[in-house]
């Protein structure tokens, strides 16, 4: 696969209506964040740290211009109605945009946090965070 540019990676949520909302005007950076917990198990003689598999977990770090649109079909409005409905909502992150051959993500998540930042000499900007609600995180290739 050829390496592809970060300007093509799309954020798609749905609101609370279920119509799925392409965030890719407003947003200029996206970090997928994956782990797992995975506990100790190590026992008396061991000589190295033994690890059983444990739970998955995903989250997803979004920066946006703030769009001063309050309504739900901008970002702003978008985040504001998952904070003030606790709105779980469909989350879709593409890192290649729509390229054929690239994986989308998709869970269902939360918002964990959103932070406005407004610098006296910048654009003010929306960062916030989403976490997986329910299930787990599957990958697909985009045909």
């Amino acid at each position: 696969m050829a390496n592809i540019h970060g300007s093509k990676a799309r954020i798609f949520i749905d609101d609370q209506s279920g119509t799925c909302m392409d965030m890719q005007g407003d947003t200029n950076s996206i970090t997928l964040n994956i782990s797992k917990n995975n506990p100790e198990a190590t026992t008396m003689g061991d000589n190295t740290v033994q690890r059983i598999d444990g739970l998955r977990d995903a989250s997803i770090d979004v920066t946006s211009i703030w769009n001063s649109g309050a309504s739900s079909d901008s970002v702003v409005g978008l985040i504001d109605e998952m904070y003030a409905g606790s709105l779980t909502a469909r989350v879709q992150y593409a890192p290649g945009g729509s390229s054929s051959g690239c994986p989308i993500y998709t869970a269902s998540m939360v918002l964990a946090n959103a932070a406005v930042n407004s610098p006296v000499d910048g654009v003010t900007t929306l960062n916030y965070s989403l976490q997986i609600a329910t299930g787990s995180m599957t990958a697909a290739c985009q045909t």
